[in-house]
């Protein structure tokens, strides 16, 4: 029993190491971005030759890199807003309702997550102009594009939540006269309001940071601040985006910490590693 024991130690103690180990080689490249935004050469070059906020300062003070966080803030919280409004039906749908063509409406909410984002953006662009919608270089269409990309995430994120459910609890609300509307407001959606804020956060994340679809959709007035970086860099080698991708990983752990924060920390809990956890 004892060799057993010891044999447990040692196992545990290497499957620690191991997930040790891939931690910091999943955050190496975040560290060594952080450390080049401070590098005092003009070039990316490593190691850094010395140390400097200067990169910081020329981040937060261009008007192509202010105007596109303001975009990628407004694309961000109304593809939110959408995704989230069409979504939560649509999984409550997948859960509570039984009817012909449930698994074709699941195969087809699915499918933006087997189709390449390139092949979706130039698909928009070509959809865009064909239809004379004006949707083309507008937030509109920027909004739309995230929004097709984003619903398969929230969805399912939404689906899994709302199997935690209990329906005999919605089914009480309706016998003592709520109708189902009042229901599922008085009801569900108290109990699912950790993963709509775990799947907002995803859809608000993703939409920041999404650019193989925008580049599609985009003129120079609504560009966003990852198509901003990516035509700097086509043009620029300095640490300067090093200093904004160190503010936006900053950014994106704020968020997650704002979410925590919001989000009962039980049901927060199943959804990172399962109730049993």
């Amino acid at each position: 029993m004892q060799a057993r024991a010891g044999d447990s130690k040692a196992a545990v103690l290497m499957l620690r190491m191991v997930l040790g180990a891939v931690l910091v080689f999943m955050a190496a490249p975040i560290l060594i971005v952080v450390a080049n935004s401070f590098n005092s050469s003009q070039f990316n070059v490593w190691p850094p030759a010395g140390f400097t906020l200067d990169w910081y300062h020329k981040a937060l003070t261009m008007p192509q890199f202010q105007r596109g966080f303001v975009n990628s803030v407004i694309a961000g919280v109304l593809s939110t807003l959408v995704v989230l409004a069409v979504g939560t039906p649509l999984a409550y749908a997948i859960v509570r309702i039984k009817f012909r063509g449930k698994s074709l409406l699941q195969g087809v909410l699915l499918g933006p997550l087997v189709v390449p984002r390139i092949a979706m953006g130039f698909s928009l662009f070509v959809l865009y102009l064909a239809s004379g919608s004006g949707l083309y270089g507008s937030m509109s269409g920027i909004v739309l594009g995230h929004a097709l990309l984003m619903l398969p995430f929230v969805v399912s994120v939404l689906v899994a939540n709302l199997g935690e459910v209990d329906p005999i609890v919605e089914e009480a609300a309706r016998d003592l006269g709520a109708g189902a509307v009042e229901a599922f407001v008085r009801v569900v959606l108290p109990q699912i309001r950790p993963g709509l804020i775990v799947a907002g956060l995803l859809a608000f994340i993703t939409s920041f940071d999404e650019v193989e679809t925008t580049i599609f959709l985009v003129k120079p007035v609504v560009n966003t601040l990852p198509i901003e970086m990516y035509l700097y860099l086509d043009q620029y080698q300095d640490p300067t985006l090093a200093a904004l991708s160190t503010l936006l990983i900053a950014l994106s752990m704020l968020l997650v910490l704002v979410g925590l924060m919001f989000a009962k920390r039980g049901s927060l809990r199943f959804l990172l590693g399962g109730r049993g956890a």
